[in-house]
């Protein structure tokens, strides 16, 4: 079933980067998920500085408005991202071989080699990925209850978000609270479909217009079990 919803991103390849409000949420998006792209580039090379080869990339993606560049039938922003980020750390290993190589100082690893044998990157990326959208999932249903006040409840069953607890949990969680069991467990399936909205809505906000959400949903608990 798609999703009707407009989202950021496909606000922004509708304006091109035409408008302030298309770099803005762009902007919100690259910044959303730069810890996925810092963590790519520590694993493709845990020796060199990381920090800086996210930030060089992230002003280059904003200031050359590469998401101007997409097609017409555009990915989600993962993948857009993903061979964005790969294409950057490519040029920067060539110019950084270059510049060796003027010294007196090549490096002779082949490119594709620099990480050394070990999980595919574009895996890797997609499960940060994934992990990262429950992440902020988790931190928007943690602010929503702080204002509620249920602070203590949420603490108390935060570990059974992804995977609903036993009985004999109710019974002990709600004893630790002061609260009938029955009613812990109703709390608990209400912030469980809660927590799923809002995995939703973030992984909305990273898919063009027309794009099945529930496949997408579908993705996602796949590249949480790879």
């Amino acid at each position: 079933m798609s999703d009707a919803t407009t989202t950021r991103w496909s606000l922004i390849l509708a304006a091109r980067g035409a408008g302030r409000s298309a770099h803005a949420a762009l902007a919100q998006l690259c910044a959303a998920y730069r810890p996925v792209v810092l963590a790519h580039f520590q694993r493709l090379d845990p020796g060199a500085n990381a920090d800086d080869h996210t930030q060089s990339f992230f002003v280059h993606f904003l200031e050359q408005r590469l998401p101007d560049r997409a097609d017409a039938a555009p990915g989600s922003f993962r993948a857009f991202l993903y061979a964005a980020a790969r294409n950057h750390w490519r040029q920067s290993w060539r110019s950084e071989n270059a510049r060796k190589r003027d010294a007196g100082l090549a490096d002779a690893g082949a490119l594709d080699s620099i990480a050394g044998p070990g999980p595919d990157p574009e895996h890797e990326f997609d499960r940060d990925w994934a992990l990262h959208v429950i992440h902020r999932a988790r931190e928007r249903l943690k602010e929503g209850v702080a204002r509620s006040g249920r602070t203590k409840l949420f603490a108390a069953v935060q570990g059974y978000l992804l995977e609903p607890p036993e009985a004999s949990d109710y019974v002990r969680i709600g004893a630790a609270l002061g609260m009938p069991a029955n009613t812990v467990a109703v709390a608990v399936r209400r912030l469980r479909e809660r927590l799923r909205q809002l995995v939703r809505s973030e992984l909305a906000d990273t898919l063009p217009p027309g794009t099945d959400l529930d496949a997408e949903l579908q993705w996602l608990r796949q590249a949480l079990r790879g």
